[in-house]
């Protein structure tokens, strides 16, 4: 986030600090660092791609900008919110399909930038929203559909900037291993990409819900949102990932609470399912290592998966946080 005077909020995106966690497992003697993606305008790192999509769209006349054009796209919420920041600046009319399981807070956020939100049914699917999206769009054929999971514009602008902003703040000593989950797979394909240039040993872990796996194709109905779409998407480049980390709900659920008790941060249930996986990671790699994961979005969105009784359940299962990747 640059200085002086933005023209608009827009110009406000990226420069997100990384902070170390040295309290969260005290015991741990390697360095655990987590990049505060939530910090973004729109609160998570999802703004950098729906900007940039537009973007590349308007550069390549598909869109106009001030055209009142409709935008169609399927997401989970976070890249909605950035769309919908994006569509009220540059004058674009926006069509949002989201499951109907998802955060009825973040639906009425959706709605108050002005975007017109169409609910896909949750049990058909992780993929649901997105099956609903293409129906719309063969019904309406001139509106524009960004298409996250395969637009090259995702993994293209993390590689410019979210890999370029980790590079600055690390200087030589980049991470020993990058722990990140896998929605879209941009950011870790975009980050990967460039860190393993100029790390070649580092290891590249992919946080997938329990039950999941990328490598084997193989998805289940989850509640970690936003962590896994039932399918491999496009711009995700397998071929980097080093290891897979299955995290369950209830261990992401409890470091929601255990990272805001320890270092005050509010972290959402996949930037938690990061944490429980950099930690087991950690814990593989020799003293002295140096691993890096992401904090995606805030809790605000999550809050119910809190208990209601807090004092009631501060304890958190160390043996969670460890064990090898798988």
């Amino acid at each position: 986030m640059g200085k002086g005077i933005a023209d608009s909020v827009l110009d406000a995106i990226g420069d997100t600090p990384i902070v170390r966690l040295s309290r969260l497992a005290p015991d741990l003697d390697r360095e655990l660092l987590v990049k505060l993606e939530l910090l973004n305008p729109g609160g998570s790192h999802k703004v950098r791609i729906a900007l940039n999509m537009i973007l590349e769209a308007e550069k390549d006349g598909e869109l106009v900008r001030g055209s009142g054009q409709t935008i169609i796209e399927s997401t989970g919420g976070n890249t909605g919110i950035g769309l919908a920041m994006a569509a009220a600046i540059l004058g674009y009319r926006l069509v949002l399909v989201i499951p109907d399981n998802y955060s009825p807070a973040k639906q009425r956020l959706l709605r108050s930038y002005g975007a017109e939100v169409r609910l896909s049914d949750h049990t058909l699917g992780n993929n649901s929203h997105a099956e609903m999206a293409l129906g719309l769009l063969f019904d309406n054929p001139d509106w524009v559909m960004l298409n996250q999971q395969a637009n090259p514009a995702n993994p293209a602008i993390h590689e410019r900037t979210t890999a370029v902003e980790i590079m600055d703040a690390l200087g030589a000593r980049l991470p020993d291993a990058l722990v990140a989950g896998v929605g879209t797979g941009g950011h870790l394909t975009g980050v990967g990409r460039v860190l393993s240039e100029h790390n070649p040993s580092m290891r590249i872990v992919a946080v997938q819900p329990e039950g999941c796996s990328l490598r084997e194709n193989r998805f289940v109905t989850h509640p970690i949102q936003g962590l896994a779409v039932g399918l491999v998407p496009a711009v995700l480049d397998l071929s980097l990932i080093t290891d897979e980390e299955q995290v369950s709900f209830e261990d992401a659920r409890q470091m929601m609470q255990r990272v805001m008790r320890t270092e005050g941060l509010a972290v959402g249930i996949s930037s938690a399912a990061n944490l429980v996986a950099a930690c087991r990671v950690a814990r593989t790699l020799p003293a002295g290592s140096r691993v890096l994961t992401f904090a995606y979005d805030g809790v605000h969105d999550y809050l119910d998966a809190l208990p209601e009784d807090v004092d009631a359940d501060v304890a958190f299962a160390e043996g969670s946080l460890a064990g090898e990747a798988r």
